[in-house]
């Protein structure tokens, strides 16, 4: 690890390919020849070499061309000194190629490393996680969300960032996160990603659990729900079953949900469909006669004409959105249609059809309750811009003051190079 702060670093398996794929590293009279006076591909090759001499690796992080100090930002050869000149670099590729690149070196420090050394390690963390760009915030935050090695500071400023691609990372995993931090950051009064975040966060504890359901959003309880390591009071799991009659998507993970009181079981079984009560009756140990007694709840209401033996009633919501994809159907008016009926399975597997982005990505992009991930998603799926709003303001559940608007024209307000960027961050 001192060769890190000193130069010099091992090679990485990507580094070795690079350094494999170029020429062998000139002797030292020539390296600073070309430091001094090299043309700028020159300089770039030879600032990419993971073995070249600390002092001109240094000298090379104050290169007048970004190409070459990006070269030296992504070098796990470079000093910390010139590693630390590089977080406050003006070019924004330079600060994120550091990002990338000191997240996972920094994962690596010894528990007995020298202090001073480990100090300058975290500064240069320090920096980037305040970096202007939310990229560069964002990449910190994804490699340092499961870290027990960092300063707990940096971990509370990431998690309560504005951003949810930079805080929803550290609040879903972070073990630096306490039951008060998390606590203190939902009664804060978070929403859409960083709520969904605390509600899927692994070995919930009830009082965590409770805050979630007390805010009674959509799919932060749904996630709470879904979460089988949250551990849920049966006084907020009875509040969630009176309040989920007239919540279509809290059915499916109530029913779902093992070890459920039996008040609330039966509560349950009085307003979700019949195959979601034969769920009920597998996923929990239950006497006969009180299965018998749910079964019978089940033929009064189909005698109600509550419910219907129909299985085409039931058809999943992925079957009836490819069956339209398929015959050129699923449209924008489809979609909306889908959304008046709050049919949202639908709408989230059509825009997996629509996109040809995998499933689970675009229940993240879904998920995160930010504008920019709906509105991106929405971009690759083909809508227009006004879908896009309708999707961030009905699917996503976005806040109006959160919401990415219409330029003019009904264009897209992101560069199809920020859109990019947020679909690579996400898959």
């Amino acid at each position: 690890m001192l060769s890190w702060v000193f130069g010099n670093a091992g090679k990485s398996k990507r580094g070795r390919r690079r350094a494999r794929a170029r020429k062998k590293k000139p002797s030292y009279k020539k390296a600073r020849a070309i430091a001094a006076n090299g043309k700028l591909d020159e300089r770039a090759e030879l600032a990419s070499h993971e073995d070249l001499e600390p002092e001109i690796l240094y000298y090379f992080a104050s290169d007048e061309a970004p190409e070459v100090r990006r070269e030296v930002a992504e070098n796990v050869g470079t000093p910390l000194q010139a590693d630390k000149i590089l977080a406050l670099d003006v070019d924004e590729e330079v600060r994120f190629e550091l990002a990338r690149k000191i997240g996972r070196l920094v994962l690596q420090l010894p528990a007995d490393e020298n202090e001073r050394l480990a100090q300058m390690a975290m500064d240069v963390l320090q920096i980037l996680a305040q970096d202007d760009l939310p990229r560069v915030r964002a990449t910190i935050a994804e490699e340092l969300k499961r870290a027990a090695n960092v300063p707990s500071e940096i971990v509370q400023k990431l998690a309560r960032d504005v951003e949810e691609i930079v805080s929803a990372p550290i609040i879903e995993y972070s073990p630096l996160l306490s039951d008060q931090d998390l606590l203190g950051i939902i009664e804060g009064g978070i929403a859409g990603a960083k709520l969904v975040a605390a509600a899927r966060r692994p070995t919930l504890t009830e009082p965590v659990s409770d805050a979630v359901a007390k805010t009674q959003d959509v799919d932060a309880v749904a996630a709470l729900l879904e979460n089988e390591t949250a551990s849920i009071s049966e006084p907020t799991i009875d509040m969630i079953a009176v309040e989920a009659e007239g919540v279509k998507e809290w059915h499916a993970p109530m029913a779902l949900r093992e070890n459920l009181p039996l008040r609330t079981i039966r509560r349950v079984a009085t307003f979700v469909s019949a195959a979601l009560v034969d769920k009920l009756i597998e996923r929990n140990e239950l006497e006969p006669e009180s299965v018998d007694d749910l079964r019978m709840a089940v033929r009064r209401r189909i005698e109600a004409g509550e419910l219907t033996e129909e299985v085409t009633e039931h058809r999943p919501a992925e079957d009836r959105a490819r069956e339209m994809y398929e015959a050129g159907t699923l449209t924008e008016e489809a979609m909306i249609e889908a959304l008046d009926e709050r049919d949202n399975a639908f709408v989230r597997h059509g825009l997996v059809l629509m996109s040809g982005l995998p499933a689970d990505t675009v229940q993240k992009m879904i998920n995160t309750g930010a504008g920019k991930g709906i509105t991106c998603l929405s971009w690759k799926a083909g809508v227009n811009m006004t879908m896009a709003e309708t999707l961030q303001r009905r699917l996503g559940r976005v806040p109006p003051q959160q919401m990415m608007r219409a330029a003019q024209d009904d264009k897209y307000p992101l560069t199809e190079g920020d859109i990019q960027w947020y679909l690579s961050f996400y898959e």
